[in-house]
């Protein structure tokens, strides 16, 4: 399975994901800020990172703006997730390379879904 990097200032949030993504044999990594998950990024380089877009100090869209700009890290798939993901803010995000977005709350079997299609593992 993927080495996974979960970034999210929600505690409850970031254990709940925690849970479902060991239950399926990934490696997980977590960071509580963005600024924390960009050093964590950088020095594990994972498969795939996962981050919520409202966070203080360091939102969701300056992480996945600075992942892009990094060469060492740009080519990390980016999952974008967030409570306010409507259709606007979903293209918003495409736009600016998410490589997916969810809205919360979600079901495990949509976050399953969701990474698979960052890794290109879609059925």
């Amino acid at each position: 399975m993927a080495r996974v990097l979960l970034i999210d200032d929600d505690v409850a949030s970031l254990e709940s994901m925690r849970q479902m993504l060991h239950m399926d044999g990934h490696e997980l990594v977590s960071a509580a800020d963005g600024e924390q998950g960009l050093v964590q990024a950088r020095q594990l380089r994972p498969e795939l990172i996962i981050c919520d877009v409202i966070m203080p100090h360091l939102g969701g869209y300056a992480v996945l703006e600075t992942v892009r700009a990094d060469p060492l890290i740009s080519g990390i798939p980016v999952l974008l997730f967030s409570a306010a993901m409507n259709e606007d803010a979903r293209t918003i995000a495409l736009r600016r390379g998410a490589t997916d977005v969810l809205a919360k709350p979600f079901e495990l079997a949509q976050l399953r879904d969701a990474i698979r299609r960052c890794l290109g593992q879609e059925r």
